[in-house]
Protein backbone atom coordinates (compact mmCIF):
# COMPACT_ATOMS: atom_id res chain seq x y z
CA UNK A 1 0.00 0.00 0.00
CA UNK A 2 1.32 3.43 -0.89
CA UNK A 3 -1.33 5.31 1.14
CA UNK A 4 -3.74 4.31 3.88
CA UNK A 5 -6.35 6.43 5.62
CA UNK A 6 -7.86 5.05 8.82
CA UNK A 7 -10.92 6.54 10.50
CA UNK A 8 -10.40 10.01 9.04
CA UNK A 9 -12.85 12.60 10.31
CA UNK A 10 -13.24 16.32 9.62
CA UNK A 11 -15.95 18.73 10.73
CA UNK A 12 -16.69 22.40 10.22
CA UNK A 13 -18.55 23.59 13.28
CA UNK A 14 -21.61 21.37 13.54
CA UNK A 15 -21.21 19.96 10.03
CA UNK A 16 -19.46 16.59 9.78
CA UNK A 17 -17.87 16.72 6.32
CA UNK A 18 -15.87 13.48 6.54
CA UNK A 19 -17.07 10.79 8.92
CA UNK A 20 -14.71 7.94 9.84
CA UNK A 21 -13.49 7.21 6.31
CA UNK A 22 -10.89 4.48 5.77
CA UNK A 23 -9.19 3.67 2.45
CA UNK A 24 -6.13 1.71 1.35
CA UNK A 25 -4.54 2.64 -1.98
CA UNK A 26 -2.36 0.11 -3.78
CA UNK A 27 0.83 1.30 -5.42
CA UNK A 28 0.36 1.65 -9.18
CA UNK A 29 -3.44 1.81 -9.27
CA UNK A 30 -5.93 4.47 -10.29
CA UNK A 31 -8.43 4.83 -7.46
CA UNK A 32 -11.67 6.74 -7.97
CA UNK A 33 -13.57 8.66 -5.30
CA UNK A 34 -17.14 9.55 -6.25
CA UNK A 35 -20.38 10.73 -4.68
CA UNK A 36 -22.97 13.48 -4.95
CA UNK A 37 -22.16 17.14 -4.38
CA UNK A 38 -21.46 17.74 -0.71
CA UNK A 39 -20.48 14.11 -0.06
CA UNK A 40 -17.11 15.10 1.38
CA UNK A 41 -14.85 14.08 -1.50
CA UNK A 42 -12.79 17.25 -1.81
CA UNK A 43 -12.65 17.65 1.97
CA UNK A 44 -11.23 14.15 2.24
CA UNK A 45 -8.69 14.93 -0.49
CA UNK A 46 -7.77 18.08 1.42
CA UNK A 47 -7.19 15.97 4.53
CA UNK A 48 -4.64 13.77 2.78
CA UNK A 49 -2.95 16.57 0.85
CA UNK A 50 -2.15 18.90 3.75
CA UNK A 51 -4.81 21.58 3.18
CA UNK A 52 -6.82 20.43 6.21
CA UNK A 53 -5.77 18.61 9.34
CA UNK A 54 -8.36 15.97 10.25
CA UNK A 55 -9.70 15.98 13.82
CA UNK A 56 -9.44 12.22 13.99
CA UNK A 57 -7.79 9.33 12.20
CA UNK A 58 -4.44 8.74 10.55
CA UNK A 59 -3.12 9.10 7.01
CA UNK A 60 -0.02 7.08 6.15
CA UNK A 61 2.09 7.55 3.03
CA UNK A 62 4.77 4.91 2.40
CA UNK A 63 4.61 3.89 6.04
CA UNK A 64 4.82 7.39 7.55
CA UNK A 65 1.97 9.21 9.28
CA UNK A 66 1.60 12.47 7.34
CA UNK A 67 -1.21 14.11 9.34
CA UNK A 68 -0.17 17.65 10.21
CA UNK A 69 2.34 18.05 7.39
CA UNK A 70 1.85 21.00 5.06
CA UNK A 71 1.15 20.70 1.34
CA UNK A 72 4.68 21.73 0.39
CA UNK A 73 6.14 19.17 2.81
CA UNK A 74 3.97 16.47 1.24
CA UNK A 75 5.05 17.60 -2.21
CA UNK A 76 8.67 17.05 -1.20
CA UNK A 77 7.72 13.55 -0.04
CA UNK A 78 6.14 12.72 -3.41
CA UNK A 79 2.46 13.77 -3.29
CA UNK A 80 1.18 16.17 -5.97
CA UNK A 81 -2.29 17.67 -6.41
CA UNK A 82 -4.37 19.24 -9.16
CA UNK A 83 -7.53 21.29 -8.70
CA UNK A 84 -10.97 21.42 -10.34
CA UNK A 85 -10.34 25.10 -11.07
CA UNK A 86 -6.85 25.09 -12.53
CA UNK A 87 -4.39 27.06 -10.40
CA UNK A 88 -1.65 27.95 -12.84
CA UNK A 89 0.42 31.12 -12.54
CA UNK A 90 -1.73 33.12 -14.94
CA UNK A 91 0.88 35.72 -15.90
CA UNK A 92 3.69 33.22 -16.46
CA UNK A 93 4.33 31.23 -19.62
CA UNK A 94 3.68 27.50 -19.82
CA UNK A 95 7.43 26.94 -19.66
CA UNK A 96 7.80 29.11 -16.57
CA UNK A 97 4.90 27.34 -14.85
CA UNK A 98 6.64 23.99 -15.24
CA UNK A 99 10.00 25.44 -14.21
CA UNK A 100 8.48 26.58 -10.91
CA UNK A 101 7.41 23.00 -10.18
CA UNK A 102 10.82 21.64 -11.18
CA UNK A 103 12.52 24.14 -8.88
CA UNK A 104 10.37 23.97 -5.77
CA UNK A 105 8.81 20.51 -5.94
CA UNK A 106 10.33 17.21 -4.98
CA UNK A 107 12.83 17.77 -7.77
CA UNK A 108 14.60 20.15 -5.41
CA UNK A 109 15.87 17.06 -3.57
CA UNK A 110 15.50 14.51 -6.36
CA UNK A 111 16.20 15.89 -9.81
CA UNK A 112 13.51 15.09 -12.37
CA UNK A 113 14.70 12.99 -15.29
CA UNK A 114 12.54 15.02 -17.70
CA UNK A 115 13.05 18.52 -19.08
CA UNK A 116 10.30 21.15 -19.38
CA UNK A 117 9.77 20.30 -23.05
CA UNK A 118 9.67 16.55 -22.37
CA UNK A 119 7.02 17.08 -19.68
CA UNK A 120 4.90 19.29 -21.93
CA UNK A 121 5.23 16.79 -24.78
CA UNK A 122 4.27 13.89 -22.49
CA UNK A 123 0.97 15.50 -21.50
CA UNK A 124 0.18 16.51 -25.10
CA UNK A 125 0.61 20.26 -24.64
CA UNK A 126 0.63 21.49 -28.25
CA UNK A 127 0.79 25.25 -27.76
CA UNK A 128 4.12 27.13 -27.82
CA UNK A 129 5.76 26.86 -24.42
CA UNK A 130 6.10 30.68 -24.37
CA UNK A 131 2.29 31.02 -24.35
CA UNK A 132 1.05 32.90 -21.27
CA UNK A 133 -1.14 30.66 -19.10
CA UNK A 134 -4.10 33.05 -18.93
CA UNK A 135 -4.43 32.79 -22.73
CA UNK A 136 -4.82 28.98 -22.75
CA UNK A 137 -8.11 27.13 -23.16
CA UNK A 138 -9.48 24.62 -20.63
CA UNK A 139 -7.90 21.53 -22.22
CA UNK A 140 -4.44 23.11 -22.49
CA UNK A 141 -4.64 24.44 -18.92
CA UNK A 142 -5.45 20.96 -17.65
CA UNK A 143 -2.52 19.52 -19.59
CA UNK A 144 -0.26 22.23 -18.18
CA UNK A 145 -1.38 21.49 -14.64
CA UNK A 146 -0.60 17.80 -15.13
CA UNK A 147 2.85 18.72 -16.47
CA UNK A 148 3.43 20.87 -13.39
CA UNK A 149 2.38 18.04 -11.08
CA UNK A 150 4.63 15.53 -12.83
CA UNK A 151 7.52 18.01 -12.70
CA UNK A 152 7.55 17.60 -8.92
CA UNK A 153 8.60 13.97 -9.47
CA UNK A 154 5.54 12.72 -7.58
CA UNK A 155 4.73 9.13 -6.70
CA UNK A 156 1.09 9.85 -5.76
CA UNK A 157 -1.07 12.21 -7.82
CA UNK A 158 -4.38 13.54 -6.48
CA UNK A 159 -6.80 14.70 -9.19
CA UNK A 160 -9.83 16.85 -8.37
CA UNK A 161 -12.34 16.62 -11.26
CA UNK A 162 -9.68 16.62 -13.94
CA UNK A 163 -12.28 15.76 -16.62
CA UNK A 164 -14.61 18.65 -15.73
CA UNK A 165 -15.14 21.04 -18.63
CA UNK A 166 -13.82 18.69 -21.30
CA UNK A 167 -15.90 18.02 -24.41
CA UNK A 168 -16.97 14.45 -25.31
CA UNK A 169 -14.42 14.44 -28.14
CA UNK A 170 -11.60 15.47 -25.77
CA UNK A 171 -12.39 12.87 -23.12
CA UNK A 172 -10.97 9.66 -24.72
CA UNK A 173 -7.58 11.25 -25.30
CA UNK A 174 -7.50 12.51 -21.72
CA UNK A 175 -8.41 9.05 -20.41
CA UNK A 176 -5.40 7.62 -22.25
CA UNK A 177 -3.18 10.37 -20.83
CA UNK A 178 -4.14 9.50 -17.24
CA UNK A 179 -3.42 5.84 -17.95
CA UNK A 180 -0.01 6.75 -19.37
CA UNK A 181 0.78 8.68 -16.20
CA UNK A 182 -0.09 5.59 -14.15
CA UNK A 183 1.95 3.36 -16.45
CA UNK A 184 4.88 5.69 -15.83
CA UNK A 185 4.88 4.71 -12.15
CA UNK A 186 2.53 7.25 -10.57
CA UNK A 187 -0.33 6.10 -8.34
CA UNK A 188 -3.50 8.17 -8.82
CA UNK A 189 -6.51 9.08 -6.68
CA UNK A 190 -9.20 10.80 -8.74
CA UNK A 191 -12.34 12.65 -7.64
CA UNK A 192 -14.74 12.83 -10.54
CA UNK A 193 -18.35 13.39 -11.61
CA UNK A 194 -17.86 12.39 -15.27
CA UNK A 195 -18.90 8.75 -15.12
CA UNK A 196 -17.43 7.78 -18.50
CA UNK A 197 -14.03 8.92 -17.25
CA UNK A 198 -14.25 7.24 -13.85
CA UNK A 199 -15.56 3.91 -15.17
CA UNK A 200 -12.95 3.65 -17.93
CA UNK A 201 -9.88 4.81 -16.07
CA UNK A 202 -10.18 3.43 -12.50
CA UNK A 203 -9.12 0.08 -11.10
CA UNK A 204 -11.20 0.53 -7.93
CA UNK A 205 -13.73 3.07 -6.70
CA UNK A 206 -15.04 4.24 -3.33
CA UNK A 207 -18.34 6.08 -2.91
CA UNK A 208 -19.02 8.75 -0.29
CA UNK A 209 -22.41 10.03 0.83
CA UNK A 210 -22.90 12.59 3.61
CA UNK A 211 -19.24 12.16 4.55
CA UNK A 212 -19.44 8.39 4.98
CA UNK A 213 -18.06 5.65 2.75
CA UNK A 214 -21.03 3.60 1.55
CA UNK A 215 -19.31 1.33 -0.98
CA UNK A 216 -15.93 0.29 -2.33
CA UNK A 217 -14.92 -2.13 -5.07
CA UNK A 218 -14.07 -2.61 -8.71
CA UNK A 219 -15.86 -0.59 -11.37
CA UNK A 220 -18.13 -3.56 -12.09
CA UNK A 221 -18.99 -3.98 -8.41
CA UNK A 222 -19.77 -0.29 -7.99
CA UNK A 223 -21.84 -0.23 -11.16
CA UNK A 224 -24.03 -3.06 -9.88
CA UNK A 225 -24.25 -1.91 -6.25
CA UNK A 226 -27.90 -1.04 -5.44
CA UNK A 227 -26.90 1.30 -2.59
CA UNK A 228 -24.76 3.32 -4.98
CA UNK A 229 -27.49 3.52 -7.60
CA UNK A 230 -29.98 4.67 -5.01
CA UNK A 231 -27.65 7.18 -3.40
CA UNK A 232 -26.08 8.78 -6.42
CA UNK A 233 -25.49 7.16 -9.76
CA UNK A 234 -28.86 5.85 -10.92
CA UNK A 235 -29.41 5.46 -14.62
CA UNK A 236 -26.28 7.42 -15.52
CA UNK A 237 -24.08 4.53 -14.43
CA UNK A 238 -26.33 1.76 -15.71
CA UNK A 239 -26.04 3.08 -19.25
Amino acid sequence: MILTAEGVGKRFGGLVAVDNVSLAINQGEIFGLIGPNGAGKTTFLNCISGFYKPEKGTVTFKGQNIVGLSSHQLCHKGIARTFQIVRSFAKLSAEENVKVALTFGRGKQQKSSKSVQELLDFVGFTMPKQMIAENLNTMQLKRLELARALATNCELLLLDEVAAGLTPSELPEFIELIKRIRDGGVTIISIEHVMKFIMEVCDRIAVLQFGKKIAEGTTAEIKDNPKVKEAYLGEELVH
